[in-house]
């Protein structure tokens, strides 16, 4: 080749081309074997450094030709400016800083290697590995050590020469080598050395994407796993970025699934935090990463699986910019959103999603309202209805009911509580104005507009006073269809305009069954052997349940023993007069028999008024002795009296024997 009148011709000495070994590295080398500096060779070859210096393929053939090297070799691992932003190596894109121009790093122990491996001139030897000039490696697999920076003299728009350089650090080179810090191997330097041998497995989730995005991503995907999402990377140290960068692809190349496990940690550290809940102060930094390269659509894959998460974990307000799209429909909600947009109380919806089987709503979770989470899917409907529901005073408003008649029909489930509310327990009441108004159509449903009522036809309170009933049972007659006739007075559509029939509904009252329920001189007959003073007592203990039962007779609510509880007491306990009625005997004599059964009362006087054995043990006494009541004095007294002087001496202490 001729350039300036001049035929390129291979110099007198050369350097075999070493494996991934760059052109300016290679003519540095070439330089200092040929006793001169890179500068000098290029301009007496009428090189132009600046060529060398962008990888120009014309360039890098020269330099092949000069030192007798495969020319398609040496460019394949020479960085070519592909442009402004990127360099190609080895057919993968870098970012352009990932490439080291002004300065490198090398590994102290392979120079000295390289010095006892070659002959030729001392500062001709070491040579330069492409591994030293990108950022991305940070330490050497062969020695397992953090590689060493240098930092070059540099002329603007020329390559650095590397063996003068490396020359001037001769004088500390074993010091150098001993003081190296050791490093593992790291499997992200591994995988970038396999893309540039074109090794790409498909099992690795990175591998379709282009090396100037994984492997930034991965370092700060590792970032964002190790460190605070605020944390100052300017203050990191190589081994700080070595150890994100095999983090972030120990993650990031399992997959998806591997990021999202990633990412729903850093969501749970957000657990205890304040303020608003976002995905740059959660993600931390790789999520400014891809903020900074949102208009790259090579990132499109790492941008969809981040937005996705964050939006079906996040409560992200619609409308807002998450990696240059907007959110659309909201997928999940918090406390503090969800009474945002129900008009609710926070505690309120806190105790909500309790009801719903959120554990962190827990009063006592520690857990902040802006924190805790609950899918939109679950409660969206619940607070779209909230949003204009009514509490209990508005429906007393609307509807015209009175407190009481109100509390009624939600505790019997003529209108039921939104999303759980219907218990003031645990909230406040909010109804549907929809379940209202369907309510106030049952009520009136049927009815026949009267300008001027009857005597006899009256509004609902007085229907009841009237007949002497309950308001769920008047309740029941009018939603239940068991009346014949009702009214409304003309103009109006509260609930006190509801006309009713005073005498069909004491009709209705009057008709209904006997009690069920004992009162307290009926709970002594069914329980032989007590009276009334036991009854209280046993009521009063807990053993029967006293209830209120409506009395067609009294036309008004009794205090009643349960039937239930009354039966349950007889199956289980047999009181002593009843045995001494059934046994036609004095209550001494069934005491003692019982007594030489090993029959003991369960209940005695002194709790209940009076003696009351197990039944079941009565019974089977009966039903294992022949003649179990036969009584003969002085057997009785004789065996009695036996058992006691046997349990007195069980007692009484032996006597000791007296010292000699």
């Amino acid at each position: 080749m001729s350039l300036n009148s001049r035929t390129l011709e291979p110099l007198g000495f050369a350097y075999q081309l070493e494996e991934l070994e760059p052109a300016a590295g290679f003519a540095s080398r070439l330089a200092a074997l040929n006793g001169q500096s890179l500068k000098s060779l290029l301009r007496d070859m009428s090189i132009r450094q600046r060529n060398l210096d962008l990888g120009l393929a014309a360039t890098v053939s020269d330099i092949a030709l000069l030192g007798r090297a495969d020319p398609v070799r040496l460019l394949r691992y020479t960085p070519v400016r592909k442009n402004a932003k990127l360099f190609e190596v080895a057919g993968e894109t870098l970012m352009r800083l990932a490439v080291n121009r002004t300065y490198f790093r090398y590994c102290p122990r392979c120079t000295i290697e390289d010095m006892d491996r070659y002959e030729g001139p001392v500062r001709s030897r070491p040579w330069l590995r492409l591994q030293w000039t990108i950022s991305h490696f940070r330490s050497c697999p062969r020695h397992g050590v953090l590689l060493t920076t240098a930092n070059p003299t540099r002329t603007p728009f020329a390559p650095f020469d590397f063996n003068g350089t490396m020359e001037s650090l001769f004088p500390t080179l074993r010091q150098a080598a001993d003081e190296a810090v050791p490093a593992a191997l790291s499997p992200f330097q591994t995988w970038l050395q396999h893309r540039w041998r074109g090794d790409r497995s498909p099992d690795n989730w990175l591998n379709d994407l282009p090396l100037y995005v994984a492997a930034p991503f991965c370092e700060a995907l590792g970032v964002s796993s190790l460190h605070p999402p605020k944390v100052r990377v300017a203050r990191f140290a190589p081994s700080d970025w070595a150890q994100a960068a095999d983090e972030g692809f120990r993650i990031a190349s399992a997959g998806e699934e591997s990021l999202r496990e990633l990412l729903e940690r850093l969501n749970l550290g957000q657990a205890s935090t304040r303020g608003v809940w976002g995905p740059r102060d959660t993600y931390g930094y790789a999520y400014g990463l891809l903020q900074k390269t949102v208009d790259d659509p090579a990132y499109g894959k790492l941008r969809d699986a981040v937005r996705s998460f964050a939006l079906e974990t996040m409560p992200i307000e619609p409308g807002s910019d998450v990696l240059g799209q907007a959110a659309g429909k909201r997928k999940v909600h918090t406390v503090r959103t969800a009474a945002r947009d129900s008009g609710m109380h926070a505690l309120s919806v806190r105790r909500l999603f309790k009801r719903m089987g959120v554990d962190e709503a827990s009063d006592h979770s520690g857990v902040m309202d802006h924190r805790i989470l609950v899918d939109f899917d679950e409660v969206g409907h619940v607070i779209a209805e909230l949003k204009d529901a009514l509490t209990a005073p508005e429906v007393e408003r609307l509807l015209g009911v009175p407190r009481i008649h109100l509390k009624e029909l939600v505790a019997h489930g003529h209108l039921d509580g939104l999303a759980g509310t219907g218990s003031r327990r645990n909230a406040k009441r909010r109804f549907s104005k929809v379940d209202v108004e369907r309510l106030r159509d049952r009520l009136f449903d049927g009815a026949e507009e009267i300008s001027e009522p009857k005597e006899r036809q009256v509004d609902i309170t007085d229907a009841r006073r009237a007949a002497t009933c309950t308001i769920p049972d008047i309740l029941d007659m009018i939603l239940n269809g068991k009346l014949a006739w009702k009214g409304r007075l003309a103009g109006r559509h509260d609930y006190m305009a509801l006309l009713l029939d005073a005498d069909e509904v004491t009709r209705i009252v009057r008709s209904d069954g006997a009690r069920t329920n004992l009162t307290k001189e009926e709970a002594e007959a069914f329980l032989p052997g007590t009276h009334e003073r036991v009854v209280s007592r046993l009521i009063e203990a807990g053993h029967l349940n006293l209830i209120e039962e409506f009395s067609p007779d009294a036309r008004r609510l009794i205090p009643v023993v349960s039937r239930e509880s009354a039966l349950a007491f007889k199956s289980r306990y047999v009181a002593l007069g009843e045995l001494c009625q059934k046994t036609d005997m004095h209550h001494k004599k069934v005491r003692a028999l019982l007594r030489l059964a090993g029959i003991m009362p369960i209940l005695v006087p002194g709790g209940v008024g009076a003696f009351f054995y197990d039944r079941q043990g009565v019974e089977r006494f009966e039903a294992s002795t022949p003649d179990p009541w036969a009584y003969d004095k002085t057997s009785v007294l004789k065996q009695l009296r036996k058992r006691r002087s046997l349990a007195l001496k069980s007692i009484t202490p032996e006597p000791t024997g007296s010292a000699l």
